[in-house]
């Protein structure tokens, strides 16, 4: 018996590319896909131009210089509420809060019990210690009084214990915003 060699196998580029013209290239080349494109390439070409647009208008705004006159200070300043009257000595205390340091919030603290001597001094409430001018005032000399003995008595605690009294954040804050209701009942700030 005769054997039949091997056929070649080739590739058929004429068979290919007529399969794809009529599957393909028929139905992806009408004039409704090309519109389709073309609308759908205006709708992105906007979206960019107005996203490159807002992307140069916040850059000047940045890189701009700043006339002296555009400069505001802090006299210009709307006073938003009655209290933000400015007392340099009671903002440096408060600031000492910004801090992540524990030993700050001790000071801050520390500082505001001594300020509140020098006041209750000044308005006239005399005695060797603080603990001493505060139990020489009533309530209706200063609505506050409870809350300045328990404002002092954490400072004690700081004084007395030291290192060992451990203050976290929300305490600092709490027993500073218990000097700052003292300190505007006596009119140090508004």
């Amino acid at each position: 018996m005769q054997s039949i060699p091997n056929q070649p196998i080739f590739l058929n580029l004429e068979f290919i590319f007529a399969w794809l013209n009529t599957n393909i290239f028929a139905k992806i080349f009408t004039p409704e896909f090309w519109a389709f494109v073309k609308g759908l390439a205006t709708f992105l070409l906007i979206i960019v131009i107005a996203i490159i647009m807002y992307c140069l208008v916040r850059l000047y705004e940045i890189t701009r210089p700043v006339k002296e006159s555009e400069v505001i200070s802090s006299d210009d300043i709307p006073i938003e509420h009655p209290y933000n009257k400015k007392n340099p000595i009671w903002e440096g205390i408060r600031n000492k809060l910004l801090s992540d340091n524990q030993s700050e919030w001790r000071l801050a603290i520390i500082e505001a019990d001594i300020y509140l001597d020098k006041i209750l001094d000044s308005k006239g409430f005399y005695g060797d210690t603080i603990g001493d001018k505060l139990k020489n005032i009533n309530e209706n000399q200063l609505a506050s009084i409870n809350i300045a003995w328990e404002a002092h008595k954490v400072r004690n605690k700081i004084a007395h214990d030291g290192e060992a009294f451990v203050i976290t954040m929300p305490e600092s804050r709490r027993v500073l915003s218990y000097y700052e209701i003292v300190f505007r009942d006596l009119d140090v700030i508004e």
